[in-house]
């Protein structure tokens, strides 16, 4: 449990664990419930410079990944099976909510939606949201998330168990929090057919060791030489959406790929049931409650 404190020190908000008496600071408007310097930890700053990047204007503006507003909130839904009138009165967690681009689309529906991620840049996530009232941005550690068990209906998860050094152990510590009855969707990287950025990031072996400015210009560099070939191949990508796309996959110090056979398992011996298989490879599945047979 946690409560609601003002360090004399700094007089400036905080929480303190009321089991532990640890202190979590709130900067920047944002509760930081970390239990070491975030950063040491590499997905916590290689995203956050991602994410920071993109506010400024350095990468795709008005897509991400690709991916209109419209398309963005359509493949939400269509992950879940649900329609928007499903999420009154819910309770839901973006867990790597990145720089709140979801949070900002599917509020107004009615649930009650937190955003929680690592990355040093999550005060973007905060002033994204900052006028929507049914969004809380947290940052957070995903292998001991600030949240009682069986907190969330909804928990959606993408591309953020493969940047972890567990990803099976970051998924048991997401699984936790959804509540019986409610649903996850997991989105990993595919071990077969890889893209063209998965590729180059073999090639490069370990891309994660070079600095941000330079890995930048490098994503640059070589999203020049690959806009042509995508566009000859029917791909219809934009430079910047090219070029975010390999910092995406190129910044990362862990990038773990799998099968769809591998995630379906992780999820039925979870406990879920009603497991299904989205696009290469999203995932989701319903927790069996007591009412299931």
């Amino acid at each position: 449990m946690f409560t609601q404190a003002v360090p004399e020190s700094s007089g400036s908000a905080g929480f303190s664990c009321s089991g532990c008496a640890a202190q979590f600071p709130v900067l920047e408007g944002v509760p930081r419930f970390l239990s070491s310097r975030v950063e040491q930890d590499h997905a916590a700053t290689s995203f956050g410079f991602q994410w920071m990047a993109r506010a400024r204007g350095s990468f795709e503006r008005g897509t991400l990944y690709g991916l209109t507003a419209d398309q963005e909130r359509a493949a939400f839904f269509n992950a879940f099976g649900i329609k928007a009138e499903d999420l009154k009165g819910k309770t839901l967690l973006d867990a790597g909510c990145g720089d709140g681009f979801l949070l900002e689309l599917i509020s107004g529906y009615g649930a009650e939606i937190v955003g929680f991620d690592i990355n040093t840049a999550i005060s973007v996530a905060y002033r994204r949201c900052l006028d929507l009232p049914d969004v809380t941005v947290i940052q957070g550690d995903i292998f001991k998330p600030c949240f009682t068990p069986s907190a969330f209906d909804f928990v959606w998860c993408e591309g953020v168990v493969v940047h972890t050094s567990d990803p099976a152990g970051a998924f048991r510590s997401v699984c936790r929090l959804v509540k019986p009855g409610g649903q996850l969707y997991l989105w990993v990287y595919p071990s077969e057919r890889i893209s063209i950025y998965q590729r180059i990031r073999d090639i490069l072996v370990a891309s994660y060791r070079i600095p941000y400015p330079l890995l930048f210009g490098l994503s640059y560099l070589l999203a020049c030489g690959l806009f042509p070939v995508l566009k000859l191949s029917g791909r219809k990508r934009s430079l910047n959406t090219i070029m975010f796309d390999l910092f995406d996959n190129l910044s990362p110090r862990y990038q773990w790929r799998f099968t769809e056979a591998a995630i379906c398992s992780w999820f039925k011996e979870a406990g879920f049931i009603d497991v299904k298989v989205n696009g290469r490879i999203g995932v989701s599945g319903r927790l069996a409650s007591r009412g299931d047979k």
